[in-house]
């Protein structure tokens, strides 16, 4: 597993910028941001029968029809499998004859264009902020479920538009969105939670506590009935079949993040004085809905996805309490420790993901 590890290094390395707030003109932070972001893009993009939604991604493709196949054929975007964008995409590169890791790395480095996107529109910590994707989601999201990946980032693209005043367009991405996952529906969340949800210690404590009562009990069987009632004769069937996506998923993530809510609201001051008020409760509104849902979410394995969505919002919300001045270095360790934890999460004995390989030098 050293090559994941080594991705890891690198990216953890470029967050000495941050950490000690090195001055560096925005041209040249750019560029090294985008460095990182193409090394990420071709280490996905290039890799070879390491994971295993690999296989099934080239078997997805391998079976797309071109596009002059498609009208001719009489087939339909449900013959290929996958939401009607990424669908699109692979009938698209299918018509050019593109090879499968050229398709492959078109939906990775997409991935990661809007990741560069909102990273740079909502933080102020762009490294950390990179390394934290890198540890909490990378190799879950862009690097394996791609349409996951895609469909992450780009609903976050929405949320910038919609932070900054662009409803319409906003909503528009956010379609677009669950055209490459469904998950990305669940983004819907936020509008209605920046929109209603007041904030003050007692209604936070409240929200905090129900929701790590909700992980304390397991609700799994009744969700695997109630949803199954609405797509059990969908292609989404097999899911339900299966005792790994309809256990209930790990709440380890639900205490941390609620910890670290609890402390982002204590020092908001700081926040505030580092970012802006209207920055500030706009992601702890997104990111204490993220947890209460996220509790619900985390029932049913294969639904944890959906909370991820909304989890998203802590590789922006974490490297703001690094900075808290009473206790600094303390959070900076805290948050590096459970990056690399999280990471390696993804690379246990009993992980989806195998040695790396790539087409460069294995296929």
């Amino acid at each position: 597993m050293i090559w994941y590890w080594l991705i890891f290094s690198i990216v953890l390395f470029f967050c000495v910028i941050d950490i000690f707030k090195i001055s560096i003109r925005t041209f040249y932070k750019k560029t090294l941001l985008s460095g990182l972001i193409i090394l990420l893009g071709l280490f996905a993009g290039l890799r070879f029968e390491c994971d295993n939604d690999y296989l099934e991604y080239v078997r997805i493709y391998s079976q797309a029809p071109a596009l002059g196949e498609f009208f001719a054929g009489g087939y339909n975007l449900t013959d290929v499998y996958g939401e009607p964008f990424f669908v699109i995409t692979n009938i698209l590169f299918k018509t050019i004859k593109a090879p499968d890791y050229i398709f492959l790395s078109f939906i990775s480095f997409l991935n990661l264009f809007f990741l560069y996107k909102v990273i740079v529109g909502f933080s102020k910590y762009w490294f950390l902020s990179l390394f934290l994707y890198v540890a909490l989601m990378y190799l879950g999201g862009g690097f394996t479920q791609i349409r996951f990946g895609v469909a992450t980032t780009l609903v976050w693209y929405g949320i910038f538009q919609y932070f900054k005043g662009r409803f319409k367009l906003s909503i528009v991405i956010l379609i677009c969105a669950t055209m490459f996952h469904i998950s990305a529906a669940s983004a819907a969340i936020i509008y209605f939670a920046n929109r209603f949800l007041k904030l003050n210690l007692k209604i936070i404590l409240c929200i905090l506590t129900v929701s790590i009562a909700i992980t304390l009990f397991s609700f799994s069987d009744f969700f695997v009935r109630f949803i199954g009632v609405f797509f059990g004769d969908s292609r989404y069937e097999n899911y339900f079949l299966l005792e790994n996506y309809t256990e209930k998923a790990s709440s380890f993530s639900i205490y941390f993040y609620s910890f670290n809510l609890l402390i982002y609201w204590l020092f908001r001051k700081q926040m505030i004085r580092n970012s802006s008020k209207d920055l500030f409760l706009f992601f702890f509104k997104i990111g204490i809905t993220a947890v209460f849902f996220g509790a619900i979410f985390n029932q049913m394995a294969i639904l944890a996805r959906f909370g991820l969505i909304l989890q998203f919002v802590f590789i922006f919300i974490l490297p703001y309490t690094f900075g808290i001045k009473p206790m600094r270095i303390i959070m900076l360790v805290f948050l590096i420790l459970y990056g690399a934890f999280r990471f390696n999460q993804y690379l246990g004995e009993e992980s989806f993901i195998q040695e790396y390989q790539s087409v460069i030098f294995n296929k």
